[in-house]
């Protein structure tokens, strides 16, 4: 009879858990899908080094900040993450989608290396927001020789909702902004 009674007590606490309210399911986001790739007459594609980013980019956390209120203060969306940390993500991006001029094809491809500095959506008050992306391109030379040469990058492009699917459209929008221009700027520097 004890033993049945300590079944039936321990049956009713599983029950008990079982009917306990669960987290709801985390929303993972990307990118999403590349846009299509200037046509690079077959050459080379570029060797570009892992984006690297501040240890507050590291993780896969949606970050965001409330500058109306406290604007020191990085937060993170709870029940949305990114796929990757945002450093992989655009690393991913930049391999899809930079070729290299057909002007340098039998010439080695120089380095790109990709440092994120800021890459966050920032409240101006609780309705209204934007996307930065900030981040500082080096290209080193080919075979190692040569000065390296640099160039910075903000973009900000408003969110059309103040949630973390505003703020994943709106970033995947930077980022594909950012690639025509950081192509043009490959273009102009590479082949010296």
């Amino acid at each position: 009879m004890k033993a049945t009674s300590i079944l039936l007590a321990v049956a009713l606490a599983l029950s008990a858990c079982s009917l306990a309210p669960t987290a709801p399911p985390r929303a993972v986001y990307d990118l999403g899908p590349a846009p299509a790739a200037a046509a690079s007459g077959g050459a080379l594609a570029w060797r570009v080094a892992d984006v690297t980013a501040p240890p507050w980019l590291s993780g896969d956390g949606i970050a965001y900040r409330l500058s109306f209120q406290q604007a020191q203060r990085l937060e993170h969306y709870r029940d949305s993450v990114w796929a990757a940390p945002p450093a992989a993500l655009l690393t991913q991006r930049l391999r899809e989608q930079l070729t290299t001029p057909s002007a340098c094809s039998g010439r080695l491809a120089p380095l790109l290396a990709v440092n994120l500095d800021e890459f966050e959506q920032v409240f101006t008050s609780p309705t209204s927001s934007q996307v930065v992306l900030r981040l500082h391109a080096t290209l080193g030379p080919a075979g190692g020789t040569g000065p390296s040469m640099q160039r910075h990058w903000r973009i900000e492009r408003p969110a059309a909702t103040p949630d973390a699917p505003g703020a994943v459209r709106a970033m995947a929008q930077a980022v594909d902004e950012l690639l025509p221009q950081l192509a043009e700027w490959l273009a102009a520097s590479a082949c010296r």
